[in-house]
């Protein structure tokens, strides 16, 4: 079972039938019911369920929307290291979970009796947790239930991070293809130290430009092709990937000696962005319209770069109008407690934090791409 285990662990780095196998066969050497994956995401500070063994979608959704916030382990998962267990009837105590509503609503509500989980991956924003949960009727987990599969977290860390690289660049590559190339104004994404880390076609053609290497000061006012900026990139580069507290967004306008003239964005990459993520530094996004070219519609833009939903938009847009909460609230016909959800998920998003750091951000952008 040891040898099929690991074997399917790394199979699944490509194939999600062995990836499932190896859970169930993890799930099974426990007595579990259910083996599963839990994320934490340290900016929102929410508990997700990522994957799981045989999935029960209703089990997930209770979780997922109402009982995250109730599990008792959060209290001891954010002090541990990697590699270490928790293990409710040890850390909890049988008394505590006979009492609290997150074992007598949600546990037996599931037919489920005890829960543990290894901390198997620890990145600056976010957390994997390996989880099992016993079915109701049998004996809570122990110290040794976790000690005997101990042999297979490191194995369980080195295949999930073989299977996040693969999955992130994959992810590049579909987005290159279905999104960047479809983006009517310039795109790149350039690290502190002037390094080009993805751009599109649009893009690719002003990497020269801005950065023009030993043909001139990197980074200076002076551009290739008798382009000059109004500021320094350098200086616009700098302002966004500042670990003393980046800048919402920085811009320039760009002019040639024919009269052609372009905006020239420079927004920081948000640290829980997925494109951050995956090159583990600072970086910024560089985007660059042309006049005379086609409008681009900003909605759309912080659909593409930014990952925010429609209602995320719509309520952005309306706040850094200058209309207050209350207002938008009434304008959109929601909840004050949904607005400012949404509100803290928008300035999660966009590295922002408050409403004028998101005005500005909108501000610039919005020079840059047009009106919607």
């Amino acid at each position: 079972m040891m040898h099929q285990t690991i074997r399917g662990l790394y199979e699944g780095i490509l194939d999600e039938t062995a990836w499932q196998s190896s859970l169930a066969l993890l799930r099974d050497a426990s007595e579990s019911m259910h083996a599963s994956l839990v994320e934490f995401d340290a900016p929102s500070q929410r508990f997700r369920v990522s994957e799981i063994h045989d999935l029960n979608q209703e089990l997930v959704d209770a979780y997922n929307d109402h009982y995250q916030a109730e599990d008792p382990s959060r209290i001891y998962t954010r002090q541990m290291a990697v590699g270490e267990w928790y293990v409710d009837s040890r850390d909890l105590g049988q008394a505590n979970m006979s009492r609290l509503p997150f074992y007598r609503e949600f546990m037996h509500g599931f037919r489920l009796s005890s829960v543990m989980g290894c901390l198997v991956e620890r990145k600056p924003h976010r957390e994997i947790f390996f989880s099992l949960q016993k079915p109701l009727g049998q004996q809570p987990y122990n110290a040794d239930d976790a000690r005997r599969l101990g042999w297979a977290m490191p194995h369980l860390r080195q295949a999930l991070s073989l299977r996040e690289r693969t999955l992130d660049v994959t992810l590049l590559g579909e987005l290159s293809a279905q999104v960047l190339e479809r983006l009517p104004f310039g795109l790149i994404v350039v690290a502190p130290d002037s390094k080009v880390l993805l751009s599109n076609a649009r893009g690719e053609r002003w990497v020269s430009r801005l950065l023009p290497g030993k043909q001139g000061e990197p980074g200076g006012r002076a551009c290739q092709d008798g382009w000059c900026l109004s500021r320094p990139f350098r200086e616009l580069l700098a302002a966004v990937c500042s670990p003393d507290g980046a800048m919402p967004a920085q811009a320039a306008h760009a002019r040639n000696g024919s009269g052609h003239s372009a905006s020239v964005i420079v927004l920081p990459l948000p640290p829980a962005h997925r494109l951050a993520r995956q090159w583990q530094r600072p970086a910024a996004l560089v985007a660059i319209r042309e006049a005379g070219a086609a409008p681009v519609m900003l909605a759309g833009v912080l659909r593409q770069l930014y990952g925010l939903t429609a209602s995320e938009i719509r309520l952005a847009t309306l706040l850094t109008a200058g209309i207050g909460l209350p207002e938008a609230c009434a304008r959109l016909g929601i909840r004050h407690e949904t607005a400012r959800s949404q509100l803290k998920a928008v300035f999660n998003k966009t590295a922002t934090g408050t409403q004028a750091r998101l005005a500005h951000l909108l501000s610039e952008l919005g020079a840059c791409v047009g009106p919607d």
